[in-house]
């Protein structure tokens, strides 16, 4: 009994390491945003071109964790219209994140500085 208690206390430090992970990413890219005084130098910080670190930040430091996370199985279904249920996975993750926008380009690329305006 004491056995099977103590792996649940390992099993629940183990998913709150992964939320902990996610969330100490947002902290550090929120304090990259933070430097900005106005909306100009937000979108400049918020565009990997001119700010490097952001790009460091997210593919080093978030990515990483909300793949961690989404891979840890900690919700393994998502609603899905069609289906009723589909798997979530990491490249689910990254489908719902990206949706069409005018012309057939991804909504959030323009805003991340990767689209062509």
């Amino acid at each position: 009994m004491a056995e099977a208690q103590s792996g649940t206390g390992q099993l629940q430090e183990q998913k709150k390491g992964l939320l902990i992970a996610v969330s100490a990413s947002v902290d550090k890219i929120i304090s990259h945003f933070g430097a900005a005084r106005n909306l100009v130098q937000k979108a400049q910080l918020g565009d990997s071109r001119l700010s490097p670190d952001v790009g460091h930040l997210v593919l080093t430091t978030l990515c990483p964790a909300l793949h961690a996370l989404v891979a840890d199985g900690l919700k393994p279904f998502r609603k899905d219209l069609i289906t009723g249920q589909r798997r979530s996975s990491p490249w689910s993750v990254v489908e719902a994140s990206v949706k069409p926008g005018e012309g057939g380009e991804c909504g959030t690329g323009r805003r991340a500085g990767l689209g062509s305006g």
